[in-house]
Protein backbone atom coordinates (compact mmCIF):
# COMPACT_ATOMS: atom_id res chain seq x y z
CA UNK A 1 0.00 0.00 0.00
CA UNK A 2 3.05 2.36 0.93
CA UNK A 3 4.87 1.34 -2.42
CA UNK A 4 1.32 2.38 -4.50
CA UNK A 5 1.19 5.65 -2.57
CA UNK A 6 4.74 6.80 -3.52
CA UNK A 7 4.37 5.91 -6.76
CA UNK A 8 1.10 8.53 -7.04
CA UNK A 9 2.68 10.96 -5.34
CA UNK A 10 5.94 10.42 -7.57
CA UNK A 11 3.89 10.35 -10.91
CA UNK A 12 1.35 12.99 -9.99
CA UNK A 13 4.06 14.90 -9.26
CA UNK A 14 6.20 14.70 -12.32
CA UNK A 15 2.92 15.01 -14.22
CA UNK A 16 2.10 18.42 -12.70
CA UNK A 17 5.23 19.87 -13.23
CA UNK A 18 5.14 18.79 -16.65
CA UNK A 19 1.74 20.59 -16.98
CA UNK A 20 3.31 23.82 -15.48
CA UNK A 21 6.10 23.82 -17.52
CA UNK A 22 3.72 23.40 -20.67
CA UNK A 23 1.70 26.21 -19.29
CA UNK A 24 4.79 28.47 -19.17
CA UNK A 25 6.00 27.54 -22.47
CA UNK A 26 2.82 28.37 -23.86
CA UNK A 27 2.35 31.39 -22.13
CA UNK A 28 6.19 32.81 -22.96
CA UNK A 29 4.89 32.40 -26.37
CA UNK A 30 2.52 34.78 -26.21
CA UNK A 31 -0.47 32.69 -26.50
CA UNK A 32 -3.31 32.92 -23.78
CA UNK A 33 -4.84 28.94 -24.87
CA UNK A 34 -3.92 25.67 -24.92
CA UNK A 35 -5.07 23.64 -27.85
CA UNK A 36 -6.42 20.32 -27.10
CA UNK A 37 -8.38 18.05 -29.89
CA UNK A 38 -11.04 20.98 -30.69
CA UNK A 39 -11.31 22.44 -27.38
CA UNK A 40 -9.16 24.96 -25.88
CA UNK A 41 -7.37 25.29 -22.74
CA UNK A 42 -7.36 28.86 -21.31
CA UNK A 43 -4.47 29.63 -19.59
CA UNK A 44 -4.71 33.22 -18.51
CA UNK A 45 -7.17 32.65 -15.49
CA UNK A 46 -5.64 35.94 -13.30
CA UNK A 47 -7.92 38.83 -12.52
CA UNK A 48 -7.83 42.06 -14.16
CA UNK A 49 -4.50 43.62 -12.56
CA UNK A 50 -5.31 44.49 -9.10
CA UNK A 51 -1.51 46.49 -8.08
CA UNK A 52 -1.91 49.37 -6.05
CA UNK A 53 0.87 51.91 -5.06
CA UNK A 54 3.53 52.02 -2.32
CA UNK A 55 3.78 54.32 -0.21
CA UNK A 56 5.67 55.08 2.87
CA UNK A 57 3.32 54.38 5.15
CA UNK A 58 2.87 50.66 3.91
CA UNK A 59 7.23 50.59 3.31
CA UNK A 60 7.04 51.62 7.63
CA UNK A 61 4.21 49.16 8.24
CA UNK A 62 6.34 46.55 6.69
CA UNK A 63 9.40 47.12 8.29
CA UNK A 64 7.48 47.23 11.85
CA UNK A 65 5.85 44.28 10.92
CA UNK A 66 9.39 42.35 10.07
CA UNK A 67 10.61 43.90 13.46
CA UNK A 68 7.39 42.49 15.47
CA UNK A 69 8.21 39.15 13.72
CA UNK A 70 12.06 39.15 14.64
CA UNK A 71 10.65 40.49 18.47
CA UNK A 72 8.40 37.52 18.70
CA UNK A 73 10.89 35.04 17.81
CA UNK A 74 13.94 36.28 19.64
CA UNK A 75 10.79 36.64 23.25
CA UNK A 76 10.42 32.88 22.70
CA UNK A 77 14.43 32.21 22.71
CA UNK A 78 14.44 34.42 25.75
CA UNK A 79 11.65 32.42 27.50
CA UNK A 80 13.12 29.23 26.64
CA UNK A 81 16.56 30.65 27.75
CA UNK A 82 15.14 31.27 31.32
CA UNK A 83 13.31 27.64 31.70
CA UNK A 84 16.54 25.23 30.24
CA UNK A 85 19.44 27.82 31.68
CA UNK A 86 17.62 29.56 34.24
CA UNK A 87 18.77 32.67 33.45
CA UNK A 88 18.92 35.18 30.69
CA UNK A 89 21.93 36.91 29.96
CA UNK A 90 22.94 38.00 26.25
CA UNK A 91 25.62 35.06 25.83
CA UNK A 92 23.45 32.74 27.14
CA UNK A 93 20.71 33.87 24.78
CA UNK A 94 23.56 33.84 21.69
CA UNK A 95 24.48 30.55 22.84
CA UNK A 96 21.51 28.34 22.55
CA UNK A 97 21.01 30.06 19.09
CA UNK A 98 24.29 28.68 17.86
CA UNK A 99 23.43 25.07 16.43
CA UNK A 100 24.38 23.26 13.72
CA UNK A 101 25.57 25.28 10.14
CA UNK A 102 25.11 28.52 12.17
CA UNK A 103 28.78 27.76 13.59
CA UNK A 104 29.66 26.84 10.32
CA UNK A 105 29.32 30.77 9.37
CA UNK A 106 31.14 31.76 11.99
CA UNK A 107 33.61 29.72 11.35
CA UNK A 108 34.18 30.84 7.76
CA UNK A 109 33.58 34.75 9.13
CA UNK A 110 35.84 34.59 11.63
CA UNK A 111 38.54 32.41 10.27
CA UNK A 112 38.42 32.36 6.64
CA UNK A 113 37.89 29.00 4.29
CA UNK A 114 41.09 28.31 5.05
CA UNK A 115 41.48 28.63 8.76
CA UNK A 116 39.39 25.66 9.68
CA UNK A 117 39.59 22.10 8.84
CA UNK A 118 38.09 18.68 9.74
CA UNK A 119 40.58 15.90 8.55
CA UNK A 120 42.62 18.31 6.35
CA UNK A 121 39.44 18.85 4.32
CA UNK A 122 38.48 22.91 4.67
CA UNK A 123 34.41 21.62 4.73
CA UNK A 124 32.77 25.38 5.24
CA UNK A 125 33.32 25.47 0.89
CA UNK A 126 29.93 23.98 0.82
CA UNK A 127 28.59 27.55 2.52
CA UNK A 128 28.57 30.10 0.22
CA UNK A 129 30.69 33.59 0.45
CA UNK A 130 28.11 36.92 1.10
CA UNK A 131 27.18 36.48 4.46
CA UNK A 132 29.70 35.73 6.06
CA UNK A 133 31.75 38.13 4.28
CA UNK A 134 28.91 40.68 5.62
CA UNK A 135 29.04 39.80 8.62
CA UNK A 136 33.12 40.41 8.84
CA UNK A 137 31.62 44.04 7.80
CA UNK A 138 29.21 44.26 11.05
CA UNK A 139 32.28 42.83 13.04
CA UNK A 140 34.07 46.39 12.85
CA UNK A 141 31.29 47.53 15.19
CA UNK A 142 30.25 44.72 17.02
CA UNK A 143 32.79 42.61 18.71
CA UNK A 144 30.67 39.24 18.99
CA UNK A 145 30.26 37.22 16.33
CA UNK A 146 27.16 35.38 16.76
CA UNK A 147 26.06 39.04 17.65
CA UNK A 148 27.27 39.71 13.88
CA UNK A 149 25.18 37.46 12.28
CA UNK A 150 22.00 38.06 14.57
CA UNK A 151 21.95 41.69 13.03
CA UNK A 152 22.96 41.40 10.06
CA UNK A 153 19.68 38.32 9.76
CA UNK A 154 16.86 40.70 11.49
CA UNK A 155 18.08 43.92 9.07
CA UNK A 156 17.82 41.63 6.18
CA UNK A 157 14.90 40.59 6.99
CA UNK A 158 13.40 43.88 7.76
CA UNK A 159 14.50 44.77 4.58
CA UNK A 160 12.84 42.15 2.70
CA UNK A 161 9.76 42.85 4.42
CA UNK A 162 9.88 46.15 2.68
CA UNK A 163 10.84 44.92 -0.70
CA UNK A 164 8.22 41.96 -0.49
CA UNK A 165 5.83 44.25 0.51
CA UNK A 166 6.59 46.93 -2.12
CA UNK A 167 6.68 43.96 -5.24
CA UNK A 168 3.29 42.15 -3.97
CA UNK A 169 1.15 45.76 -3.35
CA UNK A 170 2.11 46.76 -7.15
CA UNK A 171 1.39 43.41 -8.09
CA UNK A 172 -1.78 42.10 -6.42
CA UNK A 173 -2.67 44.82 -4.06
CA UNK A 174 -2.49 45.93 -0.58
CA UNK A 175 -4.41 43.06 0.79
CA UNK A 176 -2.86 40.55 -0.33
CA UNK A 177 0.59 42.02 0.44
CA UNK A 178 -0.29 41.80 4.06
CA UNK A 179 -1.44 38.51 3.76
CA UNK A 180 1.67 37.66 2.05
CA UNK A 181 3.80 38.67 5.07
CA UNK A 182 1.44 37.53 7.70
CA UNK A 183 2.01 33.97 5.80
CA UNK A 184 5.72 34.03 5.34
CA UNK A 185 6.58 35.21 9.11
CA UNK A 186 4.09 32.97 10.19
CA UNK A 187 5.61 30.26 8.52
CA UNK A 188 7.30 27.16 10.53
CA UNK A 189 10.79 27.75 9.75
CA UNK A 190 10.71 31.73 9.39
CA UNK A 191 12.57 32.01 12.48
CA UNK A 192 15.92 30.77 10.72
CA UNK A 193 15.27 34.41 9.57
CA UNK A 194 16.49 35.79 12.96
CA UNK A 195 19.54 32.92 13.21
CA UNK A 196 23.08 33.21 11.43
CA UNK A 197 21.98 32.19 8.54
CA UNK A 198 21.91 33.41 5.00
CA UNK A 199 18.00 32.71 4.60
CA UNK A 200 17.04 36.57 5.26
CA UNK A 201 20.62 37.85 3.43
CA UNK A 202 19.01 35.28 0.23
CA UNK A 203 15.16 36.45 1.10
CA UNK A 204 16.13 40.24 0.70
CA UNK A 205 18.59 39.95 -2.48
CA UNK A 206 16.08 37.34 -4.57
CA UNK A 207 13.34 39.61 -3.92
CA UNK A 208 15.04 42.74 -4.82
CA UNK A 209 16.10 41.13 -8.17
CA UNK A 210 12.66 39.92 -9.14
CA UNK A 211 11.35 43.28 -8.48
CA UNK A 212 13.83 45.20 -10.88
CA UNK A 213 13.24 42.39 -13.91
CA UNK A 214 9.27 43.01 -12.79
CA UNK A 215 10.66 46.65 -13.85
CA UNK A 216 12.75 45.95 -16.83
CA UNK A 217 16.01 46.88 -14.79
CA UNK A 218 17.83 43.92 -16.45
CA UNK A 219 21.15 45.11 -15.43
CA UNK A 220 20.34 46.07 -12.23
CA UNK A 221 18.45 42.49 -11.98
CA UNK A 222 21.76 41.11 -13.24
CA UNK A 223 23.94 42.52 -10.31
CA UNK A 224 21.33 41.66 -7.74
CA UNK A 225 21.14 38.24 -8.86
CA UNK A 226 24.88 37.89 -9.00
CA UNK A 227 24.77 38.82 -5.08
CA UNK A 228 22.07 36.16 -4.74
CA UNK A 229 23.72 33.60 -6.46
CA UNK A 230 26.58 34.83 -4.09
CA UNK A 231 24.66 33.66 -0.97
CA UNK A 232 22.94 30.68 -2.14
CA UNK A 233 22.89 28.17 -5.24
CA UNK A 234 19.14 29.07 -5.88
CA UNK A 235 20.32 32.59 -6.82
CA UNK A 236 21.33 31.19 -10.24
CA UNK A 237 17.23 30.55 -10.83
CA UNK A 238 16.75 34.55 -10.88
CA UNK A 239 18.56 34.43 -14.63
CA UNK A 240 16.11 32.18 -15.97
CA UNK A 241 12.97 34.42 -14.16
CA UNK A 242 14.63 36.91 -16.32
CA UNK A 243 14.49 35.25 -19.57
CA UNK A 244 10.98 34.13 -18.70
CA UNK A 245 9.68 37.80 -18.58
CA UNK A 246 12.00 39.07 -21.22
CA UNK A 247 10.29 35.85 -23.35
CA UNK A 248 6.62 37.71 -21.70
CA UNK A 249 7.46 41.28 -22.30
CA UNK A 250 9.33 41.46 -25.93
CA UNK A 251 8.28 38.04 -27.53
CA UNK A 252 11.26 37.21 -29.00
CA UNK A 253 9.26 34.23 -31.14
CA UNK A 254 7.61 36.51 -32.89
CA UNK A 255 10.60 38.56 -33.97
CA UNK A 256 12.27 35.23 -35.12
CA UNK A 257 9.05 34.78 -36.88
CA UNK A 258 9.36 37.97 -38.52
CA UNK A 259 13.13 37.51 -38.93
CA UNK A 260 13.97 40.66 -36.73
CA UNK A 261 17.38 39.51 -35.93
CA UNK A 262 18.20 43.67 -35.44
CA UNK A 263 15.69 43.00 -32.86
CA UNK A 264 17.06 39.74 -30.98
CA UNK A 265 20.64 41.91 -31.86
CA UNK A 266 19.70 44.82 -29.29
CA UNK A 267 17.71 41.77 -27.14
CA UNK A 268 20.88 40.24 -26.50
CA UNK A 269 22.96 43.96 -25.78
CA UNK A 270 20.40 45.44 -23.64
CA UNK A 271 18.63 42.42 -21.54
CA UNK A 272 20.52 39.01 -22.30
CA UNK A 273 23.69 40.13 -21.42
CA UNK A 274 22.49 42.31 -18.15
CA UNK A 275 21.04 39.13 -16.86
CA UNK A 276 24.00 36.92 -17.23
CA UNK A 277 25.64 39.13 -14.94
CA UNK A 278 23.66 37.07 -12.30
CA UNK A 279 26.14 34.65 -12.99
CA UNK A 280 29.34 35.67 -11.81
CA UNK A 281 27.86 34.97 -8.11
CA UNK A 282 28.37 31.86 -9.07
CA UNK A 283 31.85 32.27 -11.13
CA UNK A 284 32.96 33.94 -7.46
CA UNK A 285 32.19 31.33 -5.67
CA UNK A 286 33.54 29.26 -7.73
CA UNK A 287 36.90 31.07 -7.70
CA UNK A 288 36.96 31.07 -4.05
CA UNK A 289 36.86 26.82 -4.14
CA UNK A 290 40.02 27.51 -6.29
CA UNK A 291 41.94 29.32 -4.32
CA UNK A 292 41.59 27.86 -1.52
CA UNK A 293 41.60 24.12 -2.41
CA UNK A 294 42.68 24.43 -6.12
CA UNK A 295 38.89 22.96 -7.27
CA UNK A 296 36.54 25.07 -8.21
CA UNK A 297 34.01 22.35 -7.36
CA UNK A 298 35.71 21.27 -4.43
CA UNK A 299 32.53 22.07 -2.66
CA UNK A 300 31.25 18.92 -4.38
CA UNK A 301 33.22 17.03 -3.33
CA UNK A 302 33.03 17.96 0.17
CA UNK A 303 28.94 17.61 -0.12
CA UNK A 304 29.20 14.20 -1.16
CA UNK A 305 31.30 12.93 1.31
CA UNK A 306 30.99 14.89 4.78
CA UNK A 307 27.48 16.30 3.93
CA UNK A 308 25.92 13.30 2.06
CA UNK A 309 24.04 15.40 -0.10
CA UNK A 310 23.84 15.77 -4.02
CA UNK A 311 21.45 15.83 -7.55
CA UNK A 312 19.01 13.26 -7.21
CA UNK A 313 15.82 13.16 -9.70
CA UNK A 314 13.07 14.76 -7.90
CA UNK A 315 10.72 10.95 -8.03
CA UNK A 316 14.20 9.97 -6.23
CA UNK A 317 14.33 12.43 -3.52
CA UNK A 318 10.45 12.16 -2.54
CA UNK A 319 10.99 8.21 -2.24
CA UNK A 320 13.62 8.89 0.29
CA UNK A 321 11.24 11.20 2.35
CA UNK A 322 8.68 8.93 2.28
CA UNK A 323 10.95 6.15 3.32
CA UNK A 324 12.11 7.96 6.08
CA UNK A 325 8.77 9.22 7.31
CA UNK A 326 8.07 5.49 7.15
CA UNK A 327 11.13 3.87 9.09
CA UNK A 328 10.25 7.02 11.95
CA UNK A 329 6.37 6.82 12.19
CA UNK A 330 5.70 8.18 15.56
CA UNK A 331 9.26 9.43 16.41
CA UNK A 332 9.62 13.12 16.52
CA UNK A 333 11.49 13.26 13.39
CA UNK A 334 8.19 12.43 11.58
CA UNK A 335 6.92 15.82 12.88
CA UNK A 336 10.33 17.97 12.96
CA UNK A 337 11.75 16.77 9.36
CA UNK A 338 10.06 14.18 6.92
CA UNK A 339 6.44 14.70 7.68
CA UNK A 340 6.67 18.53 7.42
CA UNK A 341 8.65 18.37 4.36
CA UNK A 342 5.73 15.65 2.59
CA UNK A 343 3.47 18.21 3.67
CA UNK A 344 5.40 21.58 2.35
CA UNK A 345 5.60 19.84 -0.83
CA UNK A 346 1.95 18.84 -1.45
CA UNK A 347 0.85 22.30 -0.68
CA UNK A 348 3.75 23.90 -3.14
CA UNK A 349 2.60 21.79 -5.46
CA UNK A 350 -1.15 23.10 -4.93
CA UNK A 351 0.25 26.46 -4.73
CA UNK A 352 1.95 25.68 -8.35
CA UNK A 353 -0.89 24.66 -10.14
CA UNK A 354 -2.99 27.63 -9.07
CA UNK A 355 -0.43 29.84 -10.09
CA UNK A 356 0.43 28.65 -13.45
CA UNK A 357 -2.91 29.58 -14.83
CA UNK A 358 -3.98 32.97 -12.06
CA UNK A 359 -0.34 34.48 -11.86
CA UNK A 360 2.21 36.18 -14.11
CA UNK A 361 4.56 33.57 -15.63
CA UNK A 362 7.40 35.08 -13.80
CA UNK A 363 5.37 34.25 -10.54
CA UNK A 364 5.22 30.71 -11.48
CA UNK A 365 8.36 30.25 -13.07
CA UNK A 366 10.21 31.70 -9.34
CA UNK A 367 8.25 28.96 -7.27
CA UNK A 368 8.41 26.45 -9.98
CA UNK A 369 12.17 26.74 -10.15
CA UNK A 370 12.54 26.57 -6.27
CA UNK A 371 10.04 23.63 -5.72
CA UNK A 372 12.13 21.86 -8.52
CA UNK A 373 15.65 22.24 -7.03
CA UNK A 374 15.13 22.38 -3.59
CA UNK A 375 13.24 19.40 -3.65
CA UNK A 376 15.85 17.64 -6.17
CA UNK A 377 18.71 16.56 -3.30
CA UNK A 378 19.86 13.35 -2.54
CA UNK A 379 19.80 13.74 1.07
CA UNK A 380 16.51 16.31 1.62
CA UNK A 381 16.68 17.35 5.26
CA UNK A 382 16.34 21.13 4.99
CA UNK A 383 13.40 21.47 2.36
CA UNK A 384 11.69 23.44 4.95
CA UNK A 385 14.27 25.79 5.60
CA UNK A 386 15.56 26.33 1.83
CA UNK A 387 11.57 27.04 0.57
CA UNK A 388 11.32 30.20 3.29
CA UNK A 389 12.97 31.72 1.03
CA UNK A 390 10.18 30.75 -1.95
CA UNK A 391 8.32 33.73 -1.47
CA UNK A 392 5.52 33.19 -4.39
CA UNK A 393 4.95 30.38 -2.34
CA UNK A 394 3.17 32.67 0.36
CA UNK A 395 1.62 34.76 -2.56
CA UNK A 396 0.03 32.28 -4.44
CA UNK A 397 -1.74 31.12 -0.67
CA UNK A 398 -2.55 34.67 -0.16
CA UNK A 399 -3.85 35.09 -3.62
CA UNK A 400 -5.78 31.51 -3.14
CA UNK A 401 -7.37 32.88 -0.17
CA UNK A 402 -8.08 36.65 -0.39
CA UNK A 403 -11.54 35.84 -0.51
CA UNK A 404 -11.72 34.19 2.71
CA UNK A 405 -9.57 36.47 4.41
CA UNK A 406 -10.26 35.08 8.02
CA UNK A 407 -9.41 31.98 6.90
CA UNK A 408 -5.57 32.84 5.86
CA UNK A 409 -5.28 34.86 8.83
CA UNK A 410 -6.00 31.96 11.28
CA UNK A 411 -3.91 30.05 8.72
CA UNK A 412 -1.10 32.40 9.82
CA UNK A 413 -1.56 32.15 13.26
CA UNK A 414 -2.03 28.57 13.13
CA UNK A 415 1.45 27.80 11.47
CA UNK A 416 3.05 30.64 14.02
CA UNK A 417 2.13 28.22 16.70
CA UNK A 418 3.82 25.54 14.77
CA UNK A 419 7.06 27.74 14.57
CA UNK A 420 7.33 28.24 18.19
CA UNK A 421 7.09 24.49 18.52
CA UNK A 422 9.92 24.17 16.04
CA UNK A 423 11.96 27.19 17.40
CA UNK A 424 12.09 25.45 20.65
CA UNK A 425 12.98 22.30 19.71
CA UNK A 426 15.56 24.19 17.08
CA UNK A 427 17.05 25.74 20.05
CA UNK A 428 17.56 22.53 22.21
CA UNK A 429 19.78 21.09 19.48
CA UNK A 430 17.08 19.29 17.75
CA UNK A 431 17.22 18.24 14.56
CA UNK A 432 15.22 20.94 12.53
CA UNK A 433 17.94 22.06 9.74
Amino acid sequence: MSGAILLLLQIGAVALMAWVCLVLAVRCCGADTLPLGVHKIPLDLSPSPAGEPFTGAMARRAALWGAGALAVTYAVSALWCAAARETVTLPALLDIWMQWDANNFVRIAEFGYGGFQVDGMHTTLVFFPLYPWLMRAVHLLVPDWALCGHILSGACYIGACVVLARLVTEQFGRRAARLTLALLSGYPFAFFFGAVYGESLFLLLSAAAFDRVRRHHWLRAGILGALAALTRMQGVLLLAVGLVEYCVAEEPVQKLRRRDLRGLGRDVAHIWLPLAVTLAGTGVYLAVNWAVDGDPFQFTVYERQVWHQGFAPMPESLAIIWGNLLQRLGHKLMFTTWGPELALFLVSMVALVYAARRMPPVWTAYLAGCVALNYSLSWPLSCGRYMACAFPLFTALARMLRRRPAAGWSVAAAMGLLQGGYLIVYLSGGQVL
